[in-house]
């Protein structure tokens, strides 16, 4: 099988890596698999060590697999610095019916403004979220003429850390990997997962993972709001074991089968399961709710959902599991959920997900022109310049 035809994507986790391998003519998986790893992508203590051992047993089995040398990938990471900004930006015209110009025009400058202000920050995503024309809201790509004296297109940005996408190259590149597309792993798998939520008006994803959070809101299928914290699954495991004095070890074993409905625990726990098992839950409830807290506790979420109209709050990610068997709890001011639900991910749907991103043409997304060439939306069309 020719490498041209090969799509590969890595979703690189601080306690997973996971890859899968798809044949870019039929879209049929290939090759789906994970390794554990430890590692950490943030800006002050950047190691991915286990990581690179990991990619390289994975790749040698892709390619024994597919029976074709894998020279390049596409990389899904979440990182506790990755950030959004979200920015609106105006243009004044005489009265006009082409708009095509000046969305060219206005999503270069947009993009060269946070170059500029954020300038050691790389730029992972641009997502358009609407247009709006003398007042009239757009959230499409505009396809006929309309009649405007103003435009102006509100815009979120996804960023990186130019340090950390730097180090995360140089370790690919000892892998003899080169990196085609850097994706936001949380907020493409979100972006998969939301048609299954389609009779929900409006969805919040919190995905959970091993030592981040982040959270992504929709409104139907266009992304509103995108944020991350650093607290994730290990800050409960470090929980657990300061309050229980345990072992990190022991405290994530703990952790991991609280959510089974039959656990036993063997003899190197000094106090009973039910004690154990009573206090690891307070503080896996107490993180929750900070973590939920922290994200939704604000004026645009008591504005966004003052109608309480159709809206589900989707657990996803590993460090969610645990929430399984669990009642959660949300404070009264959080009563706009119409249910709460656990999505049950594995390294297919998440691979998979990356690859119907790479595909999908993506309406609300500028693209940035890949060095492997794919079905472009309009924006990739058109603005292929912000390569």
């Amino acid at each position: 099988m020719n490498e041209k035809n090969l799509n590969v994507f890595i979703d690189l986790g601080s306690s997973k890596v996971r890859m899968g391998v798809f044949d870019i003519e039929t879209s049929k998986n290939l090759f789906f698999l994970e390794k554990d790893c430890i590692s950490n992508f943030s800006l002050k203590n950047f190691n991915i060590k286990s990581s690179n051992e990991a990619i390289t047993s994975l790749v040698k089995s892709a390619e024994k697999k597919v029976d074709k040398h894998i020279n390049s990938i596409n990389l899904m990471i979440d990182t506790p610095d990755m950030f959004s900004i979200d920015i609106s930006i105006k243009k004044n015209s005489d009265f006009k019916k082409n708009p095509k110009n000046d969305i060219h025009t206005l999503l270069q400058d947009a993009k060269n403004l946070v170059q500029k202000n954020y300038f050691d920050q790389k730029i992972v995503h641009m997502i358009v979220k609407k247009f709006v024309f003398d007042g009239k809201e757009f959230f499409d790509n505009i396809s006929q003429e309309i009649n405007y004296n103003s435009l102006i297109i509100e815009l979120k940005f996804i960023c990186l850390p130019n340090i950390v996408w730097k180090n995360l190259q140089d370790s690919f590149i000892s892998n003899h990997l080169t990196i085609d597309n850097l994706y936001c792993s949380s907020y493409i798998r979100s972006k998969n997962y939301n048609s299954i939520f389609d009779s929900f008006n409006k969805k919040i994803f919190l995905d959970i993972g091993y030592r981040k959070s982040s959270i992504t809101v929709y409104e139907g299928t266009r992304i509103l709001y995108f944020n991350t914290l650093a607290v994730g699954g290990r800050h409960i495991t470090n929980d657990i074991s300061i309050l229980l004095k345990l072992s990190l070890d022991q405290a994530e074993y703990l952790k991991k089968n609280l959510n089974q409905s039959e656990t036993t625990f063997n003899n190197k726990f000094s106090e009973s399961q039910k004690d154990l098992s009573n206090l690891s839950n307070q503080v896996i409830f107490a993180r929750v709710d900070e973590i939920i807290k922290l994200n939704l506790a604000d004026e645009y979420f008591n504005a966004f959902f003052q109608n309480k109209d159709n809206c589900i709050l989707i657990f996803i990610g590993d460090g969610s599991k645990i929430l399984n068997k669990n009642s959660i709890y949300l404070e009264e001011k959080f009563d706009f959920f119409s249910e709460i639900s656990f999505f049950e991910e594995n390294t297919t749907s998440i691979c998979e997900s990356g690859f119907n991103f790479s595909k999908s043409g993506n309406s609300q997304e500028v693209g940035f022109l890949p060095k492997k060439q794919k079905n472009k939306g309009f924006f990739e069309k058109f603005f292929h310049f912000f390569n």
